[in-house]
């Protein structure tokens, strides 16, 4: 879940770690090679919407697509004034050809409200005549949790009021989210409005300290919540004793009836730096949109596929258009190699987000690998 944009969340996984300073962390080892998923295509050599685009020393992050009546918006933030530092907000972008996007507003969507001091990772999804965002609210004090999950509603997607700060927030008798929720990712699925969503518990077993999952509330109404529970744990593609912390970011999409889920795989490297960093996204699906996830084999993209990402993934952002499926993701080059992007003023592709494509999927559990 971590962001290297985000200071605050070094601040919270350190806190996993006090917690479980007693046991045997990683090795230090790097995350292994990971084979790829079939039939993703990606754009290696530069970010569709590199850093700067449209506003002096944006570094766009956290991608959510959605069509509109006139064409397409992309809802990403950026820190608003030192870069990496809060607040970091919501804009909105535009295209009519899912090529060229520009800013419309150019205006952050929403100001940080108590108690938060920045509003990242939007997730918007039109449901009951209204535009839905939820949010990861990250607190202005960290302790004992440094974020939660939040909400605000518009008629329009471009004018947006927060009518609940807290939907969601971690909950210690609850192990697997004992530590923190966000990252969430909404979808509508039939009548309902399902809210996935990155959760984290200290771990019991072999591997990093962190626990993650992905979790799920849902709503018939877009104001009241059913309780949280978990629908998908790290399986043996990504095993603890290698260094993998789980699964952060998760992001739906309906195909066929199926309902496709898009996550990004964390990595733990004591050591590394950053120490903790998503390395992959993968992909699972939900026969029907009702059966247990099923992970499908290999990463959809991963550290050592985009030259310009080979720091970090972030955040995927799935579409179907023009007969595709298409997957928005953020991403960096490795930390030490930042270096001409700062000389640069904060301009360029080391930083940015970028694109992954992929034929329509035919109805049902692929053959591509689902386990």
């Amino acid at each position: 879940m971590k962001r290297r944009t985000k200071r605050i969340w070094t601040i919270g996984f350190a806190g996993v770690a006090v917690l479980v300073a007693a046991r045997i962390l990683s090795r230090g080892a790097p995350p292994p090679p990971l084979s790829r998923a079939d039939g993703w295509a990606i754009g290696a050599a530069a970010p569709v919407l590199p850093a700067g685009t449209g506003r002096s020393r944006a570094l766009w992050n956290d991608p959510s697509v959605v069509a509109t009546p006139d064409g397409y918006a992309m809802y990403a933030t950026t820190s608003l004034n030192e870069p990496f530092q809060p607040p970091i907000l919501p804009f909105r972008l535009v295209s009519r050809d899912l090529k060229s996007w520009r800013l419309d507003p150019g205006t952050p969507l929403l100001q940080p409200v108590a108690p938060y001091a920045s509003i990242e990772t939007p997730s918007v999804v039109r449901f009951r005549e209204r535009w839905h965002m939820f949010f990861t609210g990250i607190l202005t004090k960290p302790d004992p949790s440094p974020m939660a999950i939040g909400h605000a509603i518009s008629d329009d997607g471009v004018h947006w009021r927060i009518d609940r700060p807290v939907v969601l927030h971690a909950a210690q008798e609850d192990a697997w989210r004992s530590y923190l929720v966000g990252e969430p990712g909404a979808v509508v699925v039939g009548d309902r409005l399902r809210v996935y969503f990155s959760a984290v518990g200290a771990r019991a077993g072999e591997g990093p300290p962190q626990d993650q999952s992905i979790g799920l509330i849902d709503s018939a109404d877009g104001a009241s919540f059913s309780a949280p529970h978990r629908v998908l744990a790290q399986t043996a593609q990504f095993p603890g004793a290698k260094g993998f912390a789980g699964y952060s970011a998760p992001a739906a999409v309906m195909i066929g009836g199926d309902l496709h889920l898009f996550y990004t795989v964390a990595h733990f490297q004591r050591g590394g730096d950053p120490e903790w960093r998503q390395v992959a996204i993968a992909e699972a699906v939900s026969a029907g949109a009702k059966k247990p996830f099923r992970e499908v084999q290999g990463a959809v993209v991963s550290i050592s596929d985009a030259g310009w990402a080979g720091g970090e993934v972030i955040g995927p952002a799935p579409l179907v258009a023009d007969g595709k499926l298409l997957l928005w993701f953020g991403g960096h080059v490795p930390v030490k190699e930042l270096g001409p992007l700062v000389r640069r003023g904060f301009q360029g592709p080391e930083f940015g987000i970028g694109l992954a494509t992929r034929a329509m999927p035919a109805q049902g559990l692929s053959k591509r690998g689902a386990q």
